[in-house]
């Protein structure tokens, strides 16, 4: 049989909205550490040993993309209790790694959550690395989407040696948001054929591009955004010579064509961590398929949070 390939479905637009709008329903204002942040926290009180009391934290990524989460929060929400908030975006000062997962521990105790579960998609994960390896004794679990233990993109150098660039030149001044925005937007919707049984391409579902950029255009002075508060983040991340710090279970799902966490990065952490419960890797989609294909996404993580009990 010849190679053949079949079309993609995509993600429906009003249902892409419903879940956007979910999401920004639930969010409430609390103080945490003296600044007003925007948190969710779905505690519906079910009893009767249906529940697991144990908090499910979402750990946020960039303002405006929490959508990612959507389809695991309306789900988990109704045996336990589920945590996120919208984090605060730099604009005029760098924001590290470290400061991150300092946040992440600021809210929970803000919440009266001391130990949790944990799941993180992409950059966030980059955060919960870094707060489980200050505080394992707060984690029951991790759950790890499209995350490797470090971050060096293709084609690297070259990759690297811009963000140098932009992390110590003014160049936030200079290049349009549409650049840096369609920049980003094409490693997140990248996509190669993946073959099955060596013919023919695996359906999957993948998110609409104008959909993702609906996204992002929300998101206010996005070259400063992007230069303070997120390449202080990814620019920098490395955990190859801290996984010793992680003992606690951890479920790794990638999708078999990341570009920015390739499939070889998280199968070699799967095998260097010393607790790795399980590793998925599930057909070709986008970066977002934690939210576009939740229906074999969903599944893994539930049985995995299920045995924590």
């Amino acid at each position: 049989m010849s190679a053949s390939t079949q079309v993609m479905p995509f993600v429906d637009e009003a249902t892409f909205h419903e879940d956007v709008q979910y999401i920004e329903s639930l969010w409430q204002r609390r103080e945490v550490g003296g600044v007003d942040m925007q948190v969710i926290d779905i505690d519906i009180g079910i009893g009767g040993g249906q529940r697991d009391d144990m908090p499910l934290v979402f750990v946020p990524i960039l303002e405006h993309l929490e959508f990612v989460y959507a389809r695991q929060i309306r789900h988990f929400s109704q045996s336990r209790r589920v945590l996120m908030y919208r984090r605060h975006e730099a604009r005029s000062r760098f924001v590290s790694l470290p400061e991150r997962a300092e946040e992440l521990r600021r809210t929970l105790d803000s919440l009266n959550a001391e130990r949790a579960d944990f799941v993180a998609h992409g950059d966030a994960a980059m955060v919960l690395f870094e707060f489980a390896a200050r505080y394992p004794q707060r984690c029951r679990s991790l759950t790890i989407i499209a995350q490797a233990a470090d971050y060096q993109i293709a084609p690297h150098p070259f990759i690297w040696l811009l963000h140098e660039l932009y992390v110590r030149l003014p160049v936030e001044r200079i290049v349009p948001a549409r650049v840096i925005r369609n920049t980003v937007v094409n490693y997140i919707t990248h996509s190669e054929a993946v073959q099955n049984n060596g013919d023919t391409q695996e359906q999957v579902t993948r998110l609409p591009r104008s959909l993702i950029e609906e996204q992002f255009r929300k998101i206010e002075l996005w070259p400063r955004v992007y230069k303070f508060s997120v390449l202080p983040v990814i620019h920098y991340f490395d955990m190859r010579n801290r996984l010793v710090d992680l003992n606690m279970p951890i479920l790794l799902i990638n999708r078999a064509d990341d570009i920015l966490s390739p499939e070889a990065k998280t199968r070699w952490l799967a095998s260097h961590l010393q607790n790795c419960a399980g590793y998925h890797v599930l057909a070709g989609g986008d970066r977002f398929f934690m939210y576009a294909q939740d229906q074999q996404v969903t599944p893994l993580i539930e049985a995995f949070l299920g045995n924590q009990v």
